[in-house]
């Protein structure tokens, strides 16, 4: 699971398909990503049509995606990035409303692999890197509902090991900063203008307790921040500044999805509503 939207779970599955040609088999195969929209309440699961990139040779390495979900009315966009060596990537959009995929230009050339994005009124969010004067450079890419690119720089104070969130409709990060040695402190910092990627620090605290382990996965409510790492989730109140945590019950940190607010509906999962 990699986002949820009014009652819908975008799902992925990385599968290979190999190459039959009239002489051999390419056993290498070529990675591609299976992609599902599912409603756990009407129990319904769309499966996405394959992209045309896959019957391009060239496209052996995918690099990432995104769900983008209307605001106000049922359609989602899924944009899948294709990574081509020492070249830009290659964006494929899938809309609800065609059915179909269509290819659209970017000059991104560095961007996160593990599909964590931020949807926030239909604009989606990565973070990325782009070389500037022989230096790979962090910064934040958003494409809006219109398909525009546009990139957003984070904050000066801040380095890039942090996570994207939303926080009460407005674009966040957060980052985790070891202040001393096993005294760690979080900022979550909102933006206020992307235009001119203006930034105001929304909390600073220090955490209840001291992990060595790196934070993946970060999930911001309105009142509350989920911090999970390799052993356990942290859950912390915004409100009255306290912290519960929760140990690993059991299996490995890699057998567990990212974690998603969700609530129940009864869209349609190929962006409509079932008559």
């Amino acid at each position: 699971m990699i986002c949820s939207f009014n009652g819908l779970i975008c799902c992925i599955e990385r599968r290979t398909r190999h190459v039959c040609t009239c002489d051999h088999v390419d056993m290498n195969g070529m990675e591609y990503l299976s992609i599902t929209i599912r409603n756990p309440a009407t129990q319904q699961v769309f499966l996405l049509p394959s992209t045309p990139a896959l019957k391009c040779p060239n496209h052996k390495n995918l690099s990432t995606i995104g769900v983008s979900f209307h605001p106000t009315i049922y359609e989602y966009k899924v944009f899948q990035f294709f990574f081509k060596q020492w070249q830009p990537h290659e964006c494929m959009v899938y809309s609800s409303i065609t059915g179909s995929w269509k290819s659209i230009s970017t000059s991104i050339e560095h961007l996160d692999s593990s599909n964590k994005h931020v949807c926030i009124n239909g604009t989606v969010y990565w973070l990325c890197k782009s070389l500037l004067d022989g230096w790979l450079v962090d910064h934040i890419l958003a494409v809006d509902w219109e398909e525009n690119f546009s990139i957003i720089r984070i904050p000066k104070e801040e380095t890039m090991n942090g996570v994207l969130g939303n926080l009460e409709g407005c674009l966040s990060i957060v980052v985790v900063v070891e202040d001393r040695p096993f005294e760690y402190r979080f900022d979550i910092w909102v933006l206020e203008d992307s235009k001119k990627s203006i930034w105001v620090k929304k909390l600073s605290d220090y955490m209840s307790f001291s992990t060595r382990d790196q934070i993946l996965w970060v999930v911001v409510q309105v009142n509350e921040i989920l911090f999970g790492t390799k052993k356990q989730y942290s859950l912390y109140n915004i409100h009255t500044r306290s912290w519960k945590v929760f140990n690993w019950a059991c299996g490995p940190y890699w057998s567990f999805s990212l974690p998603l607010a969700y609530g129940e509906s009864l869209l349609s999962c190929n962006g409509g509503i079932d008559s």
